[in-house]
């Protein structure tokens, strides 16, 4: 009998024990999660509940993101995030998955050149960050030549493609000489901050706001800091100190104070008509493929034709591309007129096997008035209703001389490319950049900004709200020319003439349209024969090219073609959606 009571004392004991556990549960008294602060120096994230109480848990910091990420992911899946892992503050708090990066993936699955790559990719909880995310997506030759990007500011991006962006109008590489950091002048457009500030080629920047420019070491590659970039490139007043070359040596030339508008960038820089001998060549300097500025290019070509000009020189070596409609436009004016007028086949896209079959599919089952929707090829001789017919100012050659350069890119590379079937095509300078991609502008649902992923009706208004500001402009084809020929092998494209600008001397540069340059002297000489125009390398040197380094401008990072003439509804693209569930 002792022993039967011995045992249920015992029980009772346990009973209790276990009622006094139940009602002291931490994750009971704990509440709901209210808010997370990140600790960089302890690499932690701190928890605070609605009863007051609060916990650490330890953060993973991925360092292959820049900036740096931390996240933390907890017993019930809620994921807390830090964007920047170097600095302490305020964490965000997930427990569903981003509908910016839901986007991302659901783009990026259907239209992307490797979307089947990306249909294994789904996010997750995990994923708070849309442009983290879409950069971990991407196809590795994708990541390689920073194809493909997405943005949070999408009326910022398709001003930067009509040439209204916010800047200061000009355009700059990178130099260290006597380890001293210079951003050099390439070129200057008219009426913009840098032009009425007296700012003009080959102009040094040397100080920003008293400070010289810094850099930083990223692997191999040396790159200009972010915070001098942003200085460069941002949206505030700057006080620069401009120096110039004077025999071997840099001098300061002035200090100006410039602040950034958004005044009108004419990639029509400079023509010129030279008469040498009994030719008369045209040139023309053109810096960006701006549809908008389509017009600039009527009236040059338009002066060239009615000169009577007898041989074109088209001087690319800054340009980094554009839209694909403004190549088609300049390609019109210069090819032969006979495949304007035939508006004969100039470029083949090669798209995801899905919209490679649905537009083969819907072109041969579309009625005659529509097949142009579904068109995989552009035509020379096309053009909008914005812009005079090109055949009025075509300039019926069977040659052209154009300048390009490790700094010519995509549209620029496009038009040399696919010229090349109709005429003879004289490539002076170096190897091209290598861009033989082409890209669209992708929204979520305003058919106006862009190819769109989903019918605005189907979006509740607070979706559409976190949507709207996000756009991304990813590889979506490969262009080639009108056999279907592209340069992906090897990559880029050989010159005829092998050269570089100043024969590599940054101090022997010219300005532009002066016959001294080493690339339009080249032309002029293989157009009249006259070797008073042949460009000879210098026997002595000099030291501003022997201490010189080049520094990585990621800023002129070329893009993508970009595909601004896509002809599909709203309702092709909601077909689209479906085939691919």
């Amino acid at each position: 009998m002792k022993k039967l009571v011995a045992l249920f004392s015992i029980l009772a004991t346990l009973m209790i024990v276990v009622s006094s556990c139940e009602t002291k549960d931490p994750i009971v008294e704990k509440g709901t999660l209210q808010s997370a602060t990140y600790n960089p120096a302890t690499k932690s994230f701190t928890l605070t509940y609605s009863s007051g109480q609060t916990e650490t848990v330890n953060a993973v910091v991925d360092d292959k993101t820049d900036p740096p990420t931390a996240t933390a992911t907890l017993k019930d899946g809620t994921v807390i995030y830090a964007g920047d892992a170097t600095v302490a503050g305020a964490a965000t708090i997930a427990k569903e998955i981003n509908i910016v990066s839901q986007f991302v993936y659901d783009g990026m699955s259907l239209y992307y050149f490797w979307a089947d790559e990306v249909k294994n990719k789904k996010p997750t909880v995990a994923d708070v960050n849309p442009e983290n995310y879409f950069y971990k997506i991407l196809n590795s030759t994708d990541t390689q030549h920073g194809w493909s990007w997405i943005t949070d500011d999408v009326n910022a991006l398709l001003a930067d493609f009509s040439g209204k962006s916010l800047s200061f109008g000009y355009n700059i590489g990178f130099i260290i000489i006597n380890n001293v950091v210079y951003a050099y002048v390439k070129y200057v457009y008219d009426n913009t901050p840098a032009a009425k500030a007296g700012l003009k080629r080959l102009d040094l920047i040397g100080k920003l706001n008293g400070q010289f420019i810094s850099t930083e070491q990223r692997g191999a590659y040396t790159y200009v800091s972010d915070k001098d970039m942003n200085l460069l490139y941002g949206n505030s007043t700057v006080n620069f100190s401009i120096y110039k070359f004077s025999d071997n040596n840099i001098i300061l030339d002035k200090e100006v104070s410039i602040t950034p508008d958004e005044s009108d960038k004419d990639p029509v820089l400079y023509e010129n008509i030279y008469t040498v001998g009994d030719k008369k060549v045209g040139y023309l300097f053109y810096t960006n493929f701006y549809d908008n500025f389509n017009y600039r290019l009527f009236e040059a070509f338009n002066k060239f034709k009615q000169a009577g000009i007898t041989d074109l020189i088209l001087d690319l070596r800054y340009n980094t591309g554009g839209s694909v409609s403004s190549a088609i436009y300049l390609s019109s004016l210069i090819a032969p007129r006979t495949a304007v007028e035939n508006k004969s086949p100039f470029i083949v896209m090669d798209y995801n096997n899905l919209l490679n079959t649905s537009f083969d599919k819907w072109y041969d089952e579309a009625a005659p008035a529509d097949k142009y929707k579904y068109d995989r090829k552009d035509y020379l001789g096309t053009y909008s209703s914005n812009d005079k017919n090109p055949l009025d100012a075509n300039l019926n050659l069977d040659k052209v001389y154009i300048i390009a350069t490790g700094n010519s890119y995509s549209a620029s590379e496009l038009v040399t490319h696919c010229l090349k079937s109709y005429m003879n095509v004289v490539h002076i300078g170096s190897n091209t950049g290598g861009k033989y991609t082409a890209s669209w502008t992708i929204h979520a649902y305003d058919k106006e900004l862009g190819a769109t992923v989903y019918d605005t009706n189907d979006l509740k208004t607070d979706e559409k709200t976190k949507l709207k500001k996000w756009a991304m402009q990813p590889i979506v084809a490969m262009y080639a020319n009108k056999d279907s020929k592209s340069f992906n092998i090897p990559g880029y494209l050989s010159p005829d003439y092998n050269l570089e600008e100043g024969f590599g001397y940054i101090d022997r540069w010219t300005q532009l349209g002066d016959t001294k340059d080493v690339f339009l002297g080249q032309a002029l000489y293989l157009i009249s024969g006259n070797v008073s125009y042949l460009p000879v390398e210098p026997s002595s040197t000099r030291s501003i090219q022997t201490i010189r380094k080049e520094i990585v401008n990621r800023h002129d990072e070329a893009k993508p073609v970009i595909i601004d003439n896509i002809k599909l509804t709203a309702d092709d693209f909601q077909k689209l959606i479906l085939l691919r569930k």
